[in-house]
């Protein structure tokens, strides 16, 4: 397998993508940029394969595990919840100049392959990163076939 590394200045739409970075940095500084503050917060994900089982690892930091709701339904894994902001308006003798942190509610939802058992999903929660283990199913593990001869 060969990585491609991709050049964004050839892209048709990077210019867009530095027009639209222009324009939120204006509307910030203008006090305007809360008007789409947080909406488009989607926490990264990694999605590995081990063994007898699938790691889907999500960075929410500043949240617990009680912000957070994981369901299966129809084969399908969704991740949601809500990272609250923590800044009060107008408190006494504080302003913010910058902020860069992303707040709101998100929702990430995963197709599964019919290789999952979902009955043995686990999720464990620590220092910000959820981690979800999906056990693979019996069938789906790889094992040793003998080969013998017709003689």
């Amino acid at each position: 397998m060969s990585l491609t590394k991709h050049n964004n200045r050839l892209s048709p739409w990077a210019d867009l993508d530095v027009l639209a970075n222009r324009m939120h940095r204006a509307f910030s500084d203008s006090g305007l940029g809360n008007l789409t503050y947080g909406a488009n917060w989607v926490p990264p994900v990694s999605v590995e394969e081990k063994g007898d089982e699938i790691l889907l690892t999500a960075e929410l930091p500043g949240m617990t595990e009680d912000s957070v709701e994981i369901t299966l339904e129809n084969n399908v894994l969704t991740i949601s919840g809500e990272k609250r902001e923590t800044r009060a308006e107008g408190e006494p003798g504080g302003k913010y100049h910058l902020v860069d942190r992303s707040f709101g509610t998100f929702r990430r939802s995963f197709t599964l392959p019919r290789t999952v058992r979902g009955e043995g999903i686990t999720a464990d929660f620590d220092n910000g990163l959820l981690l979800v283990r999906m056990p693979k199913a019996e069938e789906a593990l790889s094992r040793k076939i003998e080969v013998s001869s017709r003689a």
